[in-house]
């Protein structure tokens, strides 16, 4: 073989494992940060054991925008997405004068709902919802988080998450007390950090910075990683719990 073509040759055997190595290092990367939303999903749902005495609902939100690249157009992209996610097909409706590509489906006891919708040619705005019910099912919707961000991230959408969970407490506390409590078990075992509060006559809701959390969001010049809030329910008298991480992104 020729010096040169030799040359040429280690070259391109070169690149293929600089490839080959950018490939499994980007996969590792993948996979610990998939590992680290379960964990942190892992912590709310730990919280909703601990705190709540009737659980409602966990809703978990993967949302972000996705790009296209001139190759694939969004309603192409969109039906690939839920493909690759084994759901039902997907359907296109007109919403506020954009198209939407819309699946709503259940997969392991989880109800799931996907809103492809876009705003321009090359951009859309996608949010895949999943949400259960009693405990038994909150491992399922673990598994169903860390698959389902996996594949909208390899689908070419910034994907954050966020999640929030929802019960009652059954005690005759005022909505202030109920706060007090839950939050001295948040600074105990998390190290939380209060920052904003809001209070009227029959919400509290307080926002905290917890080290231990990678997910937040800027407020002002700090970053917020949870919110929780009390809310008394007339009908029942009862307190309902939100807690939201980084933030509440449901009705409380």
């Amino acid at each position: 073989m020729r010096t040169a073509e030799k040359w040429v040759y280690l070259g391109v055997i070169g690149m293929a494992v600089l490839g080959l190595m950018f490939g499994v290092f980007w996969n590792k990367i993948t996979t610990a940060e998939a590992k680290a939303n379960q964990n942190e999903l892992g912590t709310l749902l730990d919280l909703g054991h601990r705190m709540v005495d009737q659980p409602l609902q966990v809703v978990v939100k993967w949302q972000g925008s996705w790009e296209g690249s001139g190759t694939e157009g969004a309603e192409a992209a969109a039906r690939k997405l839920g493909r690759s996610l084994q759901l039902a097909p997907v359907q296109a409706l007109t919403e506020h004068g954009h198209v939407t590509y819309r699946v709503i489906d259940e997969k392991n006891d989880i109800n799931i709902r996907l809103n492809w919708q876009e705003i321009s040619r090359n951009h859309s705005y996608v949010v895949m919802q999943l949400e259960a019910g009693n405990p038994q099912q909150w491992d399922n919707l673990s598994d169903l988080q860390e698959q389902y961000g996996k594949k909208m991230r390899d689908a070419g959408i910034k994907a954050e998450w966020n999640a929030s969970l929802q019960g009652m407490v059954n005690d005759s506390a005022s909505v202030v007390d109920t706060m007090n409590r839950i939050e001295g078990n948040l600074i105990d075992t998390l190290k939380a950090t209060p920052q904003d509060t809001y209070e009227d006559a029959t919400t509290v809701s307080n926002s905290y910075q917890v080290p231990s959390l990678t997910s937040r969001v800027r407020s002002g010049g700090d970053w917020l990683s949870m919110q929780v809030a009390v809310h008394e329910d007339s009908l029942s008298g009862s307190n309902r719990v939100t807690i939201g991480l980084p933030v509440i992104t449901i009705e409380y």
